[in-house]
């Protein structure tokens, strides 16, 4: 095979990938982003083919390797994954069973062709001459050095990475990546902070209704709002969940998830510390080592005895260090328990359930224990005979039927549960809570977006997506309460405080109490840093960190509104950002500094 014939075939194959990538992700893209992502192929292809002619078929796979790695993580995550994420690799084993669900035809169609490309590799280096000719070389090697100073200010802009790739690009993102990760994010944490203040009370409405009660909080994985109190077919989602809004309960039905790269980890992380999370990195993962005064600190000096109780291994998002830094007295992870049912990616609902009742029944009194539960993880797959829900043909093994049949059960654990509190005489001293820590379904996953559109009967936007309950139920209350307050996973910590009758004394707490704050939620990592939303204002801000191109709405009346309608909500969400990340970063140098001068 000739070299022009062999490098066309590379080029043809890699642009073809390069649309599939985006046809598959993210569905529709901006021209430029299009454009530079074809162009930074066309001159790598050229690169390779002029001086580095046998390492063609290298660059070939280097690149295909990326778009399916690319691809797996934009299902999962919404975003692409950053040299940083290396970090992460050990956790790889615990959500192989999130991969493998994407491994499909669609995903594999990125490496399906390698095998043929290794054939016609083999021809073109059998019939490659070892002649070169330098001159043809110099006016090539003059165009690529004028492309890439052409591109540099691109570089000078300090957008973020994925600002960056919907700017300029999948293949320019990868490149970006690493620089930002060098010269820019080191920098950012020696800006000044903005001042930091401390939580001040707002008032009494349900102030210490729950006092001197031991605390039960479940964090209820993949739990979205609009599953509650839905039917599908004539079947209810969540009957258990639905009934316990009815009875001796407070609702907050505008409360959102703050999470992010750690997900789960990261909404433990926010609703037990009033902070936000560093965003592109785990919390856990970043400060684990860094003792906080947050919720477990602040029960422990009202005399609670605290534990916390998870379904996997110690070891997964580094809890076992995180939750002695958050101040538990005890962990109890799948170590400690009986591994009998396993569901999923650690033990069933059921069975977590059923031994945390066995735990609580021997801690002293009153206690605080956290619970975060398994089954209804992502990609949401039971055994056969755990489903109970009667789905329609097109909906069996899809993402999102799976994800109701996931929900389904776990709201059968949790009324289970309830049975086991009150057989065990916990249930009428104890308060129950319960939330979820993030969206099982993202409107970036195409399919996710439609069938959940089909079935709301309305656009499944992120602002659905991101909204997950908060029930507080407290036996003998009386009556039950919706509160309509905007908030997020930063306002856990202090509306739990406030019900216990407690003062919020943590010592930076950017949260509110939604039981007597105003309407405000500020948006990370699946939103822009300054998008936030506050009841009558949904902003979110542009891909490419540029106020002027952000775009808003009047929730009420869905008209858009100019940028500049929204500066003081926007200057809100990223001073919240900010007091936190400060915050933290002077933590962590300080734990540093006693590290270095041992």
């Amino acid at each position: 095979m000739t070299k022009k014939k062999y490098t066309l075939l590379l080029y043809v194959l890699i642009c073809m990938k390069l649309f599939l990538f985006y046809l598959f992700t993210v569905g529709t893209v901006k021209i430029q982003s299009m454009l530079s992502s074809f162009l930074w192929c066309s001159l790598l292809i050229a690169l390779f083919a002029t001086f580095f002619e046998k390492q063609q078929f290298l660059l070939y796979c280097v690149l295909s390797g990326m778009f399916i790695v690319d691809y797996l993580y934009f299902q999962n995550f919404g975003s692409l994954p950053s040299i940083k994420h290396l970090l992460l690799l050990p956790q790889l084993p615990k959500v192989g069973s999130s991969i493998k669900y994407f491994l499909n035809p669609a995903s594999l169609s990125f490496v399906a062709d390698i095998p043929l490309v290794v054939f016609f590799d083999r021809r073109f280096l059998k019939g490659l001459s070892q002649r070169e000719k330098r001159a043809e070389k110099v006016p090539l090697l003059f165009i690529i050095l004028c492309a890439a100073f052409a591109f540099f200010p691109a570089f000078a802009e300090g957008l973020k990475p994925m600002q960056f790739f919907n700017k300029y690009g999948v293949v320019a993102y990868h490149i970006y990546d690493p620089l930002y990760l060098l010269a820019f994010e080191k920098h950012t944490t020696a800006l000044n902070p903005s001042p930091v203040q401390t939580q001040r009370e707002t008032g009494k409405k349900f102030s210490g209704i729950a006092q001197n009660r031991n605390v039960i909080v479940v964090q209820f994985e993949s739990l979205q709002n609009v599953l509650l109190r839905r039917t599908y077919n004539n079947q209810p989602v969540t009957p258990n969940l639905n009934a316990l809004l009815e009875r001796n309960s407070i609702y907050f039905r505008n409360y959102f998830q703050q999470t992010g790269a750690g997900n789960t980890a990261d909404a433990e992380f926010v609703s037990l510390t009033s902070l936000h999370v560093p965003g592109d990195h785990p919390a856990y993962e970043t400060y684990g080592d860094i003792e906080l005064d947050g919720l477990v600190q602040a029960l422990k000096r009202a005399h609670y005895h605290t534990v916390a109780i998870h379904g996997n291994t110690k070891k997964f998002w580094n809890r076992e260090r995180a939750y002695v830094s958050l101040g538990f007295d005890q962990f109890f992870g799948l170590e400690d328990l009986k591994a009998d049912d396993i569901v999923g990616m650690g033990l069933s609902d059921f069975s977590l359930y059923r031994q945390t009742v066995e735990i609580l029944k021997k801690l002293p009194r009153p206690f605080f224990a956290f619970v975060v539960t398994l089954s209804s993880h992502t990609p949401f797959i039971l055994p056969e005979n755990l489903k109970i829900l009667q789905l329609d043909a097109r909906h069996e093994n899809t993402l999102f039927g799976n994800y109701l049949q996931a929900i389904n059960y776990a709201d059968r654990a949790f009324g289970y549960f309830l049975q086991l509190l009150k057989a065990a005489g916990l249930y009428e001293n104890s308060i129950v809570v319960v939330y979820g820590d993030h969206a099982g379904l993202y409107p970036f996953n195409k399919e996710s977006k439609q069938l959940m559109s089909e079935w709301l009967k309305e656009e499944y936007d992120f602002l659905k997506a991101l909204n997950v309950p908060l029930i507080i139920h407290v036996p003998g209350l009386g009556k039950s309460y919706e509160i309509s307050t905007v908030g997020g996973q930063v306002d856990f910590t202090p509306t739990l405080l406030n019900v216990l009758g407690l003062k919020c004394d943590l010592k930076v707490c950017v949260g509110k109490d939604l039981c007597n704050g105003d309407d405000f939620v500020a948006f990370r990592y699946h939103l822009p840093d300054g998008s936030f939303f506050d009841g009558s204002r949904f902003f979110v801000v542009s891909e490419d960190g540029r106020i002027t191109n952000s775009t808003g709405f009047d929730t009420n009346t869905k008209e858009p509104l100019p940028y500049y309608e929204f500066l003081d909500g926007y200057r809100r969400a990223m001073k919240q950002i900010e007091v936190s990340r400060h915050f933290l970063e002077n933590l962590r140098g300080k734990v540093t500094e006693k590290v270095e001068t041992r």
